[in-house]
C-alpha cells in the first residue's frame, strides 16, 4: 500500500482548509491546552485513548492514562467506528499537530498510528500550534460537536500496515538472531533516561540492548519546527544509525514514532515502532535492561 506523510507549515495548512472543507484537524495536545485555545474546527484527540491497559502484575502507576503504550488492536470494529466517528476516511485529509517539542511526540505518535491502521496520507504540522500563533492563525475554543460528524457516516476500514510495528516477541527475535555489535534499536529518550537516572516509576531503568541514545529533543530547530532533513541525515550518520537500525523506541512510543515518520521522510525506509517500548520490556524481569547506574547489566 503507498503511504505519505507530508510536514506542513502555517501558511500551507491556511490554504488547504480554504480549499476544503473536509479536512479533519486533531490537536493531539493536552486537554487543557485545547480547552484554552486551538485552530478552529480542530478536534482533540488524545494518544493514549487508542492503548491497552498494563497487564494485572504492573504497578498500580502504568494504569494511569499515558504510562502503558501499547495499541489496543483487539477489535478491528471498534477501530473502525472511532475513526469513522473523527470523520476520518482511508483517503481522506488529515492533519495532525500538537505542541511542539514540549508535547513530546504527541503528534507523531497519532500520525503513525493513522498509518498504521491504513491512512493514505497523514500531515504534521511542522513547528505544531506555536508555528500556528506565530503566523496569525485564527484561535478558537469552541468545541467540535462530534454528533454533528458521526451523522455524516464516515467510514474507515482498518488495513494493518505491519511493516510499521513490531511487538515484544518481534524485538527479542530480532535481537537473538542478530549476533552483531552495532546499534539496531534507537531510543529517542533523554541521555538521563537512557542511563537509568530518571523516572523510577518505570519497573527498571536504564534501556534495552544493542540501543543508541539519539534524543527526541534533537529532531527540533532553534524555532521550534523540525530540522531539516540534510541535518537528520547527519545526525543519523553521526550516531551510527542510518542504516543498520531497525527499529526505535522511547519510554511508551511516543518520541519514538515521532523519529520514526522523520526517519521515513529523510530516507525513504519505514522503521517499525515498538509502542511497547522501555515500559513494557522492562516490565519483564527475565529481559535486560542496561543501566548505568549498575554494575551488573540485568537490571533489577
Amino acid at each position: 500500500m503507498k503511504q505519505e506523510i507530508f510536514l506542513i507549515n502555517p501558511n500551507e495548512l491556511i490554504q488547504l482548509l480554504e480549499q476544503s472543507a473536509d479536512v479533519v484537524l486533531l490537536d493531539t495536545r493536552e486537554e487543557l491546552e485545547f480547552s484554552e485555545g486551538h485552530i478552529p474546527n480542530a478536534i482533540s484527540n488524545q494518544w493514549f485513548e487508542w492503548c491497552s491497559k498494563a497487564p494485572a502484575t504492573a504497578k498500580s502507576t502504568l494504569f494511569e492514562p499515558g504510562y502503558w503504550g501499547n495499541l489496543n488492536i483487539e477489535s478491528i470494529e471498534k477501530i473502525e467506528n472511532a475513526l469513522g466517528d473523527l470523520g476520518i476516511t482511508n483517503d481522506g485529509t488529515v492533519v495532525v499537530y500538537s505542541g511542539g517539542i514540549s508535547s513530546k511526540g504527541r503528534e507523531g505518535r497519532v500520525a503513525w498510528m493513522l498509518l498504521y491502521f491504513g491512512i493514505a496520507k497523514v500531515y504534521i504540522l511542522d513547528g505544531g500550534y506555536n508555528a500556528w500563533l506565530q503566523a496569525k492563525g485564527e484561535v478558537s475554543t469552541k468545541v467540535v460537536d462530534t454528533k454533528t460528524i458521526k451523522a455524516k457516516n464516515k467510514r474507515f476500514r482498518v488495513s494493518l500496515q505491519p511493516q510499521r510495528r513490531i511487538e515484544l516477541a518481534d524485538v527479542k527475535k530480532m535481537l537473538d538472531e542478530d549476533t552483531g555489535t552495532e546499534p539496531i534499536l534507537v531510543d529517542t529518550r533523554s541521555p538521563l533516561e537512557f542511563e537509568g537516572r530518571l523516572y523510577d516509576y518505570q519497573p527498571r531503568m536504564g534501556h534495552m540492548p544493542r540501543s543508541v541514545n539519539i534524543w527526541f529533543d534533537r529532531f527540533f530547530a532553534n524555532d521550534g519546527k523540525f530540522i531539516g532533513e540534510k541535518d537528520f541525515l547527519k545526525l543519523l550518520e553521526s550516531e551510527n544509525a542510518l542504516s543498520n537500525v531497525k527499529a526505535s523506541y522511547c519510554e511508551v512510543g511516543v518520541r519514538a514514532a515521532t523519529f520514526s515518520l522523520l526517519y521515513e521522510l529523510a530516507t525513504g525506509r519505514v522503521l517499525p515502532v515498538y509502542d511497547g517500548s522501555l515500559m513494557e520490556w522492562s516490565h519483564h524481569s527475565d529481559l535486560t535492561v542496561i543501566s548505568s547506574c549498575q554494575s551488573d547489566s540485568d537490571a533489577t
